[in-house]
């Protein structure tokens, strides 16, 4: 029987392969500081790695935030919150600033 040629020794367990990370991590510490992320390496078109709405999302998001902070502490009224709104809506504002 098989547990018997275990004890003596004439059987034994192969200790299994390691799979290392130790690359993979390495790479990815290269990408994140920007490195390989050249022309020749992107396989998505522009609008797949970082699409156009997912950019303008976050620009009304805090052109709006912008907007509502400033009506609340009274530095715009009401009416001019409204008009402000409707421009960063209609692409008046670029950013922040």
């Amino acid at each position: 029987n098989i547990r018997k040629l275990v004890k003596d020794g004439f059987v034994i367990r192969k200790p299994t392969k390691i799979h290392s990370r130790d690359r993979a991590r390495r790479a990815y510490e290269a990408k994140s500081k920007g490195r390989h992320t050249g022309y020749g390496k992107r396989r998505g078109t522009r609008e797949a790695r970082l699409p156009t709405k997912v950019l303008w999302m976050r620009r009304m998001r805090v052109l709006r935030r912008l907007l509502r902070k400033y009506r609340d502490q009274k530095k715009i009224d009401k009416h001019m919150y409204h008009e402000m709104y409707m421009k960063s809506k209609g692409n008046v504002y670029k950013n922040k600033r």
